[in-house]
């Protein structure tokens, strides 16, 4: 058995390297893909907040918009700066947002 590890060493190594860098580079891929998960999520929600704020500033200074139109308003300003960030979001997910963040801001000025 020894005889056999000392003859074919050098093949062994390198499986031995292959397989620890197919497993290193299968770990690198995972903890990149859950990071830039995390990373776009965070994003989402701190540009849907801040738009969402900006929305209803400059509504509060111009003629009256329903909330219909606020929301389309602050969809249409959401994915275009995510967009330019190169964060793509679902519908679904852009309405959670924008209808957390409105009752956030209701919330707070309840509290005031």
């Amino acid at each position: 058995m020894a005889e056999l590890i000392q003859n074919n060493s050098s093949e062994i190594i390198a499986l031995l390297v292959t397989v620890f860098g197919g497993i290193f580079t299968f770990l690198g891929v995972m903890i990149k893909k859950k990071y830039t998960e995390v990373v776009n999520d965070s994003t989402k929600k701190e540009v849907v907040a801040a738009t969402v704020k900006y929305v209803e500033q400059l509504c509060a200074t111009c003629k009256k918009m329903t909330s219909e139109e606020k929301k389309n308003m602050a969809k249409e300003k959401a994915i275009e700066w995510l967009n330019e960030k190169g964060v793509n979001i679902s519908e679904t997910e852009l309405d959670i947002l924008i209808e957390a963040s409105v009752n956030g801001l209701k919330e707070g000025l309840k509290k005031e």
